[in-house]
């Protein structure tokens, strides 16, 4: 990594400092985005259940719904699964 990234990554701060450092440092999770995007499948689900209460129960709509907690159990467990990598491999090299 050169010098200028070096800086650039230590002089970020908030949510950009740690897109950026996601970006740029190998293994590194950024802790703001995954909570930014919890959020945004919070929304996702509220939107989806006043839709099925306004449509009726539309079967389509259900669909989606139930599609879009899957992935994001999916995620959770994916994510549940690299903290649990890291630890080990922190854990192996002491």
């Amino acid at each position: 990594m050169s010098q200028q990234t070096e800086e650039l990554i230590q002089t970020q701060e908030g949510l950009l400092g740690d897109i950026i450092k996601s970006i740029m440092t190998p293994g590194y999770t950024a802790k703001g985005v995954i909570g930014i995007m919890f959020y945004a499948f919070y929304a996702l689900f509220a939107t989806l259940a006043v839709l099925i209460i306004i449509t009726g129960g539309n079967p389509h709509v259900i669909a989606l719904f139930l599609l879009s907690l899957c992935f994001f159990v999916t995620v959770r467990w994916f994510l549940a699964e690299l903290e649990q990598e890291k630890a080990a491999k922190v854990t192996k090299t002491d």
